[in-house]
């Protein structure tokens, strides 16, 4: 295989990874029907998660899990702010992916380009250029 064509599989890989995470997450959230932002699933991973690494009595813990959801609604603005420039990096990373494809791979890869969810759950895809 050529250096540029593992390049651009390589690529491919680590956005559809990437993608399927934050589709998963999002999904979760709707599902769950949380608030947009980080769902509370999310947050309490996060707490467990230091508490296994760190070994946390059960008066850390709590003081923890109070941290975390006070700093809720400051970390959900941030990502609101963040959103809008995901989304436009991922429509131009699928426009310049599909420059380089053929016809036939092309109408695939629309199939599978990035997406990114709504807060809503709504897909919505990037537009091919």
């Amino acid at each position: 295989m050529s250096a540029t064509k593992t390049t651009l599989v390589a690529v491919l890989v680590l956005m559809l990874t990437f993608g399927a995470g934050f589709i998963a997450g999002a999904a979760a959230h709707h599902l769950m029907g949380h608030r947009e932002g980080m769902p509370a699933f999310a947050m309490h991973a996060m707490v467990n998660r230091l508490d296994r690494r760190l070994d946390l009595t059960d008066a850390q813990r709590k003081q923890v899990e109070e941290i975390i959801h006070r700093r809720h609604a400051t970390i959900n603005a941030m990502w609101s702010g963040v959103r809008p420039r995901v989304r436009q990096e991922l429509e131009a990373t699928n426009a310049e992916i599909a420059k380089v494809l053929t016809p036939a791979q092309r109408a695939k890869f629309e199939k599978m380009r990035m997406h990114l969810l709504h807060p809503r759950g709504k897909e919505r895809t990037a537009p091919t250029r």
